[in-house]
């Protein structure tokens, strides 16, 4: 395994969703982790440097480890498609900025009260929902 992609959180985070420790897992992991910024899977590829993959198994990675929460997807304002890191286990939020797109997680999700209200109007029963919040950061501000 490579060491230079060797990060005790991507390993733990890999081992507790059941994963085997591949240097590609590892390697995309730790990249998002070491990014403060949402990255594109060209991105990320460009990152991977001695622990080259292809574009299916980066995209079938970061499928799985969106199931299990291990990153999300974000779609930026110039609608690409690019992927964080996520921190937190529970239930959470990702705001964006939109001056040198830095993230950061907002673990406080307060809207359930409208989408039960939307849920009663709609007749459907909501099961996720996803919600993009885009600012300045205190840098950018």
């Amino acid at each position: 395994m490579n060491s230079k992609f060797a990060s005790s959180s991507s390993v733990a985070s890999l081992r507790s969703a059941g994963y085997r420790i591949t240097p590609q897992r590892q390697a995309i992991l730790h990249i998002l982790e070491a990014s403060d910024r949402p990255l594109s899977v060209e991105e990320i590829l460009s990152r991977m440097e001695s622990c080259r993959s292809g574009i299916p198994t980066v995209y079938r990675n970061l499928r799985q480890f969106a199931e299990q929460g291990l990153i999300e997807s974000i779609i930026g304002s110039d609608q690409t498609m690019r992927f964080v890191r996520c921190r937190s286990p529970k239930h959470h939020h990702h705001v964006q900025c939109e001056g040198c797109g830095r993230t950061a997680e907002v673990e406080d999700c307060s809207i359930h009260k409208a989408l039960n209200s939307m849920a009663t109007r709609s007749g459907f029963r909501i099961t996720r929902h996803q919600f993009q919040l885009f600012g300045l950061c205190p840098e950018c501000q």
